[in-house]
C-alpha cells in the first residue's frame, strides 16, 4: 500500500470520525466529505498528464451495477425530498421498483453483466449529481470508446475502460477513510444494492432511526457480502 494512499485515508478518517462523533446529522458530515473528495480529485486531475474521457452527456457508466452505503442512500433521500417534486419522486420510484424486480431475479454475476439504466439518470445526466455515491464518483474512464463497447457488450468483462492510476488511488483512499470513520463511530457500514435500498428508504420510515441507533438500516434491501 503506497504512502499517499495511507496518508489520504488516514487524514479523511480522522476528519470524518471527529465530525461524526459530535454530529447529530451524518448527512452534513458526508456532504463535507464529498466536498473534500471533489477538491482532492479535481487537483489530482489538474496535475495529471492523462485526462479522463468523461464529460456531461456521456452516460454509459450509468447502466452499471451500483452499490452504496446506508449513509449515502439516506443523503440521497434527503436531497430528493428537497429538490424533486412529489410527482418526480413517484416517477423515480416507479423505475426503481422495476429495476429492483429485475435485480432480485439475477445472480450477482448476472447483475454485473446486465445493462440497467439508473432511475436517477435524466437526459443522460445524473439528477442527484452533488450527492451521488462514492461508487459513482470513483468511476472515471480514459477511453470513451471502450465505455461504449462495454455498454454494447456487457457480458464481455475483458473490455478495459482505463483509468488515471494516481487519481484512482486517491479516490479509493478517501472513500475508505470515510467508511472506516462511519464504522468506528458505530454506524451501519454494510454495502447495499442501490436500487433495493433506495426503494426501502422511501417505503420504511424507520430506516433513519435504525441507522442512528447503529442497527442494520435496511431489512429488505439486498446486502452485498
Amino acid at each position: 500500500m503506497s504512502d499517499i494512499f495511507q496518508a489520504t485515508a488516514q487524514q479523511e478518517y480522522q476528519r470524518s470520525a471527529a465530525q461524526l462523533k459530535s454530529a447529530k446529522d451524518a448527512n452534513a458530515v458526508l456532504k463535507k466529505s464529498y466536498e473534500r473528495y471533489d477538491n482532492l480529485i479535481a487537483k489530482a486531475f489538474d496535475e495529471s498528464t492523462t485526462k479522463p474521457a468523461c464529460k456531461a452527456g456521456c452516460a454509459f457508466c450509468c447502466y452499471y451495477k451500483v452499490e452504496a452505503r446506508a449513509h449515502e442512500i439516506l443523503l440521497i433521500k434527503d436531497y430528493m425530498g428537497k429538490h424533486f417534486s412529489a410527482e418526480k419522486i413517484a416517477s423515480v420510484l416507479n423505475t426503481v421498483t422495476a429495476n429492483a424486480t429485475v435485480i432480485r431475479a439475477l445472480t450477482p454475476e448476472q447483475h454485473l453483466t446486465t445493462n440497467l439504466q439508473c432511475a436517477l439518470l435524466e437526459n443522460n445526466q445524473c439528477s442527484i449529481y452533488p450527492v451521488r455515491p462514492f461508487r459513482c464518483r470513483n468511476f472515471h474512464s480514459t477511453d470513451a470508446q471502450a465505455c461504449e463497447n462495454s455498454f454494447n457488450d456487457p457480458a464481455n468483462m475483458e473490455i478495459a475502460t482505463g483509468m488515471v492510476e494516481d487519481v484512482a488511488i486517491l479516490a479509493d483512499a478517501h472513500t475508505q477513510g470515510f467508511e472506516a470513520a462511519t464504522e468506528q463511530t458505530g454506524r451501519d457500514n454494510r454495502i447495499y444494492d442501490f436500487n433495493t435500498a433506495l426503494l426501502e428508504v422511501f417505503a420504511d420510515e424507520q430506516t433513519l432511526k435504525r441507522y442512528q441507533r447503529g442497527k442494520k438500516t435496511f431489512q429488505q434491501a439486498l446486502e452485498i457480502i
